[in-house]
């Protein structure tokens, strides 16, 4: 069964925590198939699952109005495989004002942040759809 992300993130929405913040979501015309591969080949690298699902029905993810942008569209997307930063390859996939999301290449695909000033990765969320429920309660 495919997942439905728009319902799925327009659910979100409606949470209190959401609301409270204004914390709005649009979407985009969806990621050919052709597309996600190219940027797969490019980086030498597989896009995880549940973000690969995600990019097939919309090529970003924008809320608060611009403030917020869980998911960048693909062609912004940046991979970091620097050993000496970091344990393991990340995708830089999203940001807000304070903060730089990756989804770690290792042996599970969970989400972290790095204050953009900063360098250190911090856990997240251990998936895509606890990243997004997070998001929207204002706690990302």
């Amino acid at each position: 069964m495919t997942t439905s992300w728009k319902k799925e993130i327009i659910a979100l929405t409606e949470h209190p925590a959401a609301k409270a913040g204004k914390i709005d979501a649009s979407f985009f015309p969806p990621v050919t198939e052709n597309s996600i591969q190219s940027w797969e080949k490019e980086n030498a690298r597989d896009i995880p699952g549940e973000i690969r699902s995600y990019l097939c029905q919309s090529d970003g993810l924008e809320a608060q109005r611009g403030e917020i942008w869980p998911v960048l569209p693909l062609e912004q997307w940046t991979l970091i495989d620097d050993a000496c930063a970091w344990a393991e390859p990340v995708i830089r996939f999203g940001e807000t004002e304070e903060y730089f999301y990756h989804v770690s290449l290792g042996h599970s695909p969970s989400i972290y942040r790095a204050e953009k000033f900063g360098s250190k990765l911090q856990f997240s969320a251990a998936t895509f759809r606890k990243f997004l429920e997070l998001i929207f309660r204002g706690d990302g």
